[in-house]
């Protein structure tokens, strides 16, 4: 395999993953997307913040087994943090994609509007001459 293909086989899995994503969540419009992202940063804020708290304790902790423990409570929380970081990072590759659909679209209207504008000129200058 040659590493375009293997690039481009990325991307498919990426594109996959975010239609499985939207699918899943039953995400229709973009006022959604933007929606379901700002629930994940609710739910992911406070979890960063107590595993951040968890590791300033880890860095008190005498005996070997409170750090043991608390240890423990991280990797619970890291557990909790990765799949919304990960819900996070779709809904970012999403509304970038969006954004290059939209600036597609958008040139694509003006590169028609363009010539339909051209068109009516000549018309102007054929009847003119005439």
């Amino acid at each position: 395999m040659t590493p375009k293909l293997l690039n481009e086989i990325k991307k498919m899995d990426e594109f996959s993953r975010q239609v499985r994503f939207v699918c899943k969540n039953n995400i229709n419009t973009e006022q959604e997307l933007l929606a379901y992202q700002k629930s994940a940063y609710e739910k992911i804020n406070p979890l960063k913040s107590k595993r951040e708290n968890l590791w300033r304790k880890h860095k008190r902790a005498k005996t070997e087994d409170e750090k043991e423990t608390i240890e423990n409570k991280i990797i619970e929380i890291s557990k909790k943090i990765t799949p919304l970081a990960e819900e996070i990072r779709l809904c970012d590759n999403i509304f970038k994609r969006l954004e290059k659909i939209n600036e597609f679209e958008l040139h694509q209207k003006l590169g028609e509007e363009k010539e339909d504008i051209e068109k009516q000129i000549n018309k102007k200058i054929k009847s003119k001459e005439r």
